[in-house]
Formats: structure tokens, C-alpha cells, sequence
């Protein structure tokens, strides 16, 4: 089953459709849809509304909606976008993993739609300006998340959010209930494992159903490892992939190897050489809706393109990290549990004391912030101040997702609060590697660890079956412990990550020298040349702390030249 093609539309309420109905539009009585995405409950969810076997998807999700409006999206597993119409509102809804897009933007009663941003920005009377604030946050965060888009009037919409417009231009925003009935909570701990290993089974063989030629992504970490060992059981064909890289710090090869091992499966490792890593850096620059500069989407992009070739369908193990949460390290439980109540020249006092001691500089962090959720930022992109240097503007980011997502949690002692607020952050934060390598390389990927009814149920766990000091992920644990001894794999593990510093400091720096170029920068009339160049010189000259700054300008620089020819300032369509 591959994903339903996009959509792309303009809707003038009451008058109808701009150029007639939206690409793949599926009229059924009064009520109209436009699908993207898959639908992995499209069977049994069909023999439940008495459809025919086989019917496609978009049908099946009208079907629910004539069913049951209020319950529709409940009873829908899958990843997807959708637009609905039933003749006197326009509804957009984009499923809670963000895998697909959808964005828009509004003048008046009319709405135009699309689940490509290129697409959205042809249509007319769509703004090609830039927004200052999503320039702000990218260089703050190193991406933009929805709702904001790089274009100015231009919206994302969230994931999990439903948006409704009716006839007269007024619009509602709700996060329906999008999770399917909850099972029981468990009285113990190992009830709780058996459930999770039953819905993760489940989720597995739903994604691998019709698949010929199917492989899993093994990291070496847990998530990667539980979703292979369940697939192992099911599919003895499964191919296990594994991503290495070159330096001890960065390659897992051998863990993963060594899993692949104990569960018998066939265990493919991917290389590539700088060369292909410059090709996919500028294949990104070309297609990138907006500037994204997660550091693993080079390699993402590379090992969806290589998927694409020999796979028909592979199991990816995102999404489990939102699912079960995270404590965040312990020197940021004090800053933001501790250290924020301090006033502000106190702390700055405690940072230049502590940075001038040498036994005790490694403590600095603590307290060196301008806001408590900084210390919890994925990246360390351009601080505030930095930004309002280069930008020559005020700058505030109290607006940005990660700021509002953390201000729903007041600064507390509870146990448990730094687990809650962490775990929210990492839903805040966008992960648009995965649908942008999607989105370029047509790769047929499966993310079990989404599945509605498993997702709910972990997140719903006792806290302490989800996280233990000392034992994160611990439910997960848990259940690869039953597939795999746990003296292969329960080792230190970072997130899939990249050889930043090696790639950008190869050939005498060539990636910054060309990209942080202030002639360049004087064209893109965004922000002070002088100043980005500044950065690209001080990290060549040994700071590299400042990695992220100068890989974000770079990727920035990068998608400015591809985006030419500029108008109002900003680009209007890719190059091919």
C-alpha cells in the first residue's frame, strides 16, 4: 500500500472552488475529500462500515465521517492529511506524527490549501515574504515548527489539529480526542509489558502486510532493536539496515551487528563517502519546502534513497522516544528546577565565577541561560542576543511552540514535573527530516511506535514503568529483554547522529568557505553578512562550540542560492 498522492486547493466558501475541486477529490453526497497518506486499518475498518473488501482509503475515511463525524477520527490508524467539505465549512486535519504536511493560508473567506508548501505558494494571492520571526526561530532552534512557516501568512497546521472554516469566514481551531478507546491500566509492571509487546506485534504486522521485500532500520539502540527483533519473528525475509559512520562516537555498526546476529537476520550496512554526503547536502537545497538543518538528514536522505531501490517496505523505530518520554540530564533538572528562581545578575555573577575555576567550570551550564527552557533546546543555535545582533531587530521567541510548550508547565519541585515537561518538549519539537526524505525519495517507511492504540497506551503508563533513574525507556527495555539478551545491546546510545565537525571542516573548510561567502549574504539581504562571516571565521579558527551556528547559516546559505530567482525579497519556486 503506498501513500495517496497530495492535494493542493482553494476553497472561496460559499462560491465554491477556485479552479474547480482539489486533485484527488472524492465526492460523496454533500461531503467532499481530498486524502494524503496511508491508512493501515483500511480493511478491517471497511468490513466494520459494510465497504466492499479492497475499497481505498479516502473512501473508507469518508465512509467513517457519514458513520460517525464525532468518532471518525478515532477510528482511524494511519499517517495522513486530509481536507473535508461538506458544502458549508472546509475542515484541514493533519494526524498527530506530522508525517504528512498540510499548509495554508486565509484572506478573508477564501482559504487556499495544499500539502506541499510549493504548491500553496503558485496559487494566487499567497504572500512570498519572509517572516522575520520563522527566520528568528530557525536560527534559534535550527527549524521551524508548525504553526509558523518560513513565508509570512503562510501556516502549518499542527499535528493533531483540526481547522475549520464555515461559509462566513469564521474559524475554529480544536485538538480533537484523535486517540482510539483506552485498554485497562495495568495492576503490574509485567502486564503492562505483555500489553505493550502485544499492540507493538500488532502495529508490526499491520505495516508489513503486503510486503514483498520488507527491511527494518537497526541502530543499535532500543527502539530500532525491539521493532526488528518483533519483525524477525514475523517475516524471516526482513533485512536488518544499519547507517555507519566513520570515529567510534558516531558508529554503532557493531552493536547493531551483533543484534542482527542473535536474531538471524541478514544485516546490511550503509557507507557513503563525502562525495555522496555533498550530493545529498545539495539535493536538499534544491527540494527543502523551508530551512531545516537537522544534522542526521543528509544520512536520512541517503538511506531513504537506497531503501527506495531494494525495499519495498521498512520499519522505522521514530516516535518512540515521544511516546514513552524522557528525564531531562541532571544539570538541567537544576537549572530549570533550581537555578531559574535565582534573579538573573545573581546568575550571571555564579557563571563568571564558576567558568573561572577549573574544577568547577563543567557546573557553568547550571546556570548559564537567558531563559530556563533554553537549557532543554535540542541544538545550540544563535542565542537571543546573537540573533539581534545579526538581525539588526528586537527578537522574542515567547511565541515559538517550544516556548508556549514549556510555559504549560510552572516551575515545580513535584516529582514527575521534569519528566512531563521534557516529554511534552520532545512532541514540540519537529522532526521534518523524516517527512522531507519522504517526501524526496518516495520510500515506503512504516513507524509502528505511531500506531494509535500503542501510542496511547504508553503514554498513558505509570511514570515509573516508562522511566526509572537508570533505566530509561524502561517498559521498552523490558520487552526487548524477552527477544534479545541485554548484555548485547544495553549500552550507552546517542541519537542517530552525523560527523558534523568532520564534514564541515574537510577540504580547508570548503562547505562554510562557500555558503558563509559575505557576497553571498549581501544578496540575501537577510541578515548582516559581516557578522555571518564573523561566525564562519571563529569556527575556523578552533571555537567549535559554535558547530550548530554555522551549520544552520550554511544550510540557510545553501537553500538561499537554490531558491533564486528572489522576488520581494524572498524566493518563489525551487530549482529542479
Amino acid at each position: 500500500m503506498k501513500a495517496t498522492p497530495g492535494f493542493d486547493g482553494r476553497w472561496l466558501g460559499a462560491a465554491g472552488w477556485s479552479t474547480g475541486p482539489p486533485s484527488g477529490w472524492l465526492q460523496a453526497g454533500r461531503l467532499g475529500l481530498a486524502f494524503h497518506g496511508e491508512l493501515y486499518n483500511a480493511d478491517a475498518l471497511g468490513r466494520e462500515l459494510g465497504l466492499p473488501p479492497g475499497t481505498a482509503a479516502p473512501q473508507v475515511v469518508l465512509a467513517a465521517w457519514h458513520s460517525d463525524a464525532d468518532s471518525a477520527l478515532r477510528r482511524l490508524d494511519g499517517v495522513f492529511a486530509f481536507a473535508l467539505c461538506d458544502g458549508e465549512s472546509l475542515q484541514l486535519y493533519r494526524d498527530p506524527s506530522g508525517l504528512f504536511n498540510l499548509y495554508c493560508h486565509v484572506q478573508g473567506t477564501q482559504v487556499g490549501f495544499a500539502t506541499h508548501l510549493d504548491r500553496l505558494l503558485q496559487q494566487p494571492g499567497t504572500p512570498r515574504r519572509v517572516s522575520r520571526r520563522a527566520l528568528h526561530e530557525y536560527l534559534r532552534f535550527l527549524d521551524i515548527a508548525a504553526p509558523q512557516t518560513w513565508y509570512e501568512g503562510v501556516r502549518a497546521v499542527e499535528p493533531g489539529q483540526l481547522l475549520r472554516w464555515s461559509g462566513r469566514g469564521e474559524e475554529t481551531r480544536s485538538r480533537p480526542d484523535n486517540a482510539p478507546p483506552g485498554i485497562a491500566a495495568p495492576a503490574t509492571f509485567e502486564q503492562a509489558a505483555d500489553a505493550v509487546d502485544a499492540l507493538l506485534q500488532h502495529g508490526v504486522q499491520m505495516r508489513l502486510a503486503g510486503a514483498t521485500g520488507p527491511a527494518a532500520f537497526l541502530s543499535g539502540g532500543i527502539d530500532s532493536a525491539l521493532l526488528c527483533a518483533i519483525a524477525a519473528r514475523q517475516r524471516s525475509d526482513l533485512t536488518a539496515v544499519t547507517v555507519g559512520f566513520d570515529g567510534a562516537a558516531f558508529d554503532e555498526t557493531p552493536v547493531a551487528g551483533r543484534i542482527a546476529a542473535d536474531l538471524g537476520l541478514r544485516h546490511e550496512v550503509l557507507r557513503f563517502d563525502r562525495g555522496q554526503y555533498l550530493q545529498a547536502f545539495a539535493t536538499l537545497a534544491r527540494r527543502l519546502e523551508q530551512p531545516m538543518a537537522d544534522p542526521a538528514t543528509p544520512a536520512t536522505l541517503l538511506a531513504y534513497g537506497h531503501c527506495r531501490e531494494r525495499y519495498d517496505t521498512v520499519l522505522d523505530g521514530m516516535g518512540a522516544d515521544e511516546s514513552v518520554g524522557a528525564m531531562p540530564p541532571r544539570h538541567v533538572r537544576l537549572a530549570v528546577g533550581g537555578a531559574s528562581r535565582l534573579p538573573r545578575p545573581l546568575r550571571h555573577v555564579l557563571r563568571r565565577g564558576l567558568r573561572a575555576l577549573p574544577g568547577l567550570a563543567g557546573y557553568a551550564p547550571i546556570v548559564d541561560f537567558e531563559h530556563p527552557a533554553d537549557t532543554m533546546i535540542r541544538w545550540k543555535g544563535f542565542t537571543r542576543p546573537e540573533i539581534e545582533a545579526l538581525c539588526g531587530e528586537p527578537v522574542s521567541f515567547a511565541d515559538t511552540q517550544f516556548y508556549r510548550t514549556f510555559a504549560r508547565f510552572p516551575v515545580s519541585l513535584r516529582k514527575g514535573a521534569h519528566f512531563e515537561r521534557y516529554s511534552a518538549l520532545l512532541d514540540a519539537m519537529p522532526c521534518d527530516r523524516l517527512n522531507q526524505a519522504l517526501q524526496m525519495t518516495d520510500a515506503t517507511m512504516r513507524f509502528p511506535f505511531w500506531d494509535r492504540a500503542t501510542d496511547r497506551y504508553i503514554r498513558e503508563l505509570r511514570t515509573d514503568f516508562r522511566h526509572r533513574p537508570g533505566e530509561p525507556k524502561r517498559i521498552l527495555r523490558a520487552v526487548l529483554a524477552r527477544y534479545v539478551p541485554p548484555q548485547i545491546w544495553d549500552l550507552p546510545k546517542h541519537s542517530f547522529d552525523f560527523p558534523l565537525h568532520d564534514f564541515l571542516m574537510a577540504d580547508d573548510h570548503a562547505v562554510l568557505r562557500r555558503h558563509l561567502d559575505p557576497d553571498l549574504w549581501r544578496a540575501h539581504a537577510l541578515m548582516s553578512p559581516a557578522g555571518v562571516w564573523r561566525c564562519a571565521q571563529r569556527y575556523i579558527a578552533g571555537e567549535r562550540h559554535l558547530v550548530f551556528r554555522v551549520w544552520a547559516l550554511a544550510v540557510l546559505g545553501a537553500w538561499l542560492e537554490q531558491r533564486h530567482p528572489f522576488a520581494d525579497g524572498i524566493p518563489t519556486s525551487p530549482a529542479p
